[in-house]
């Protein structure tokens, strides 16, 4: 295999970098893996939030379980682009002047500086794997939430302190603008399968 330096008659300079390929095969590489059931667990809002990667240098991804009827309130994130694959439930989702429903298998990728909610429809929790590229959103979960004593939806007692969480949220990165999705709105964006 010939370099494109080589290739012009010209060597690389003294001193300059080597190509990106010659670097990664000296540095160490390591499979990672967090096997089911594996994870720091908080419970935040309505959810059960299983940090699923969290390395260096790596996207940040989050397994996001909410509540039937739960989600999120109108927020914006001042620099993360806030993205998701959706597993299992169904969402309606508003982002910006956009409005959808979001169904199993659906990959789902909201810009940031863009306000966006969502609504949990229908009667069973939505599992969702959130990827981001910094960890400014888990810093908010981490401050705001409360670590998890069972691999469960939060229950009735566990209720959030909604002054301090807005005020974390705003501090992270991700201030909250207006409020959650109404069931009627959800209803109209994505209706019950006929």
């Amino acid at each position: 295999m010939t370099d494109a330096a080589t290739t012009h008659g010209h060597a690389p300079a003294a001193g300059h970098a080597q190509p990106a390929a010659a670097t990664r095969a000296h540095a160490p590489a390591h499979a990672r893996q967090t096997a089911a059931g594996d994870g720091d667990a908080f419970w935040f809002f309505d959810s059960l939030m299983v940090v699923r990667a969290d390395h260096p240098g790596q996207p940040v991804i989050i397994e996001a379980t909410v509540a039937p009827g739960g989600g999120a309130p109108l927020h914006v994130h001042d620099d993360l682009d806030d993205s998701f694959y959706l597993v299992s439930g169904r969402l309606a989702m508003r982002c910006g002047d956009d409005a959808f429903a979001v169904e199993p298998g659906a990959y789902v990728a909201l810009p940031h500086g863009v306000p966006h909610t969502f609504r949990v429809v229908g009667d069973e929790p939505a599992v969702m794997l959130q990827v981001h590229t910094d960890d400014s959103f888990l810093t908010f979960i981490k401050a705001a939430g409360r670590p998890a004593t069972s691999r469960t939806l939060p229950d009735d007692q566990a209720v959030t302190d909604l002054d301090v969480a807005f005020k974390v949220a705003a501090q992270t990165g991700q201030p909250v603008i207006g409020p959650p999705m109404t069931e009627e709105e959800a209803a109209t964006i994505a209706p019950p399968p006929t």
